[in-house]
């Protein structure tokens, strides 16, 4: 049994109807609404899978501005405009805006549950890749690695590192603004309790000759006086002391 949660806003009671006599028996939750107000306060408190309105509400304006409304806050979830039938100026002024997919007024019950269903189910298996991908992937400041590949961008210019200095850079890319003693690196990364810090030294100084814009002028992976190393993401503290 499903249980995605559905927003239909349209002022016509009888439509509303209509979707939600198409669409509870296969589990969704459908939510209503009939004007902007309401539906504002409606998503203030529920987060939805899909959305599905009519374009034209009691101002002329109302359904494009819900689109943008709901894509200043949720720019994933698929949204569905009713329109008339062959109205291509609607249709396309209501995909510029943010929409997905449209249906023309009047719709067959059977038809409209088999279209929103099927449109549910592909958002579903991407929302599943976004949150793999995103597991595989750490973006902080002006760094992105990725975990299965082993791979290190700037900026987005990728940087070819060794297999320990990629592993080195994970080391901080995983704890950014953290001061690292040179025994703690060397047992996190070399799995060694027996410190050579010349290793760490020269590791440190390769590694900077490749990330840093400027190595003589050091501003992500910076020497802490007396303590050790601390990587900074984006160039600078996040929260600098005063």
């Amino acid at each position: 049994m499903r249980n995605e949660k559905i927003l239909a806003i349209d002022e016509d009671l009888t439509f509303r109807r209509m979707i939600w006599k198409a669409l509870q028996p296969a589990g969704v939750l459908i939510y209503q609404s009939d004007c902007v107000e309401k539906t504002l306060d409606i998503m203030s408190r529920v987060t939805f899978d899909l959305y599905l309105l009519d374009i034209r509400l009691a101002h002329q304006t109302d359904g494009y501005h819900i689109v943008q409304l709901i894509r200043e806050q949720d720019s994933l979830s698929p949204i569905v405009f009713f329109t008339e039938q062959q109205n291509e100026i609607e249709i396309i002024t209501g995909l510029e805006m943010g929409a997905d997919y449209y249906i023309t007024k009047p719709f067959n019950p059977t038809l409209l549950k088999a279209q929103v269903l099927a449109i549910l189910d592909r958002h579903k298996v991407l929302k599943e890749q976004t949150t793999k991908c995103k597991k595989n992937k750490i973006s902080i400041g002006d760094f992105c690695f990725e975990k299965a590949l082993y791979r290190l961008y700037k900026k987005g210019k990728s940087i070819e590192l060794s297999s320990k200095k990629i592993k080195l850079m994970q080391f901080f890319i995983e704890n950014p603004e953290q001061v690292f003693s040179k025994e703690q690196i060397y047992q996190s990364v070399w799995n060694d309790s027996e410190l050579d810090a010349n290793t760490i030294m020269v590791f440190i100084n390769h590694l900077r000759n490749k990330i840093e814009d400027d190595p003589k002028n050091v501003q992500y992976l910076r020497t802490v006086r007396g303590l050790g190393y601390i990587f900074l993401p984006s160039g600078k503290e996040s929260n600098p002391s005063n």
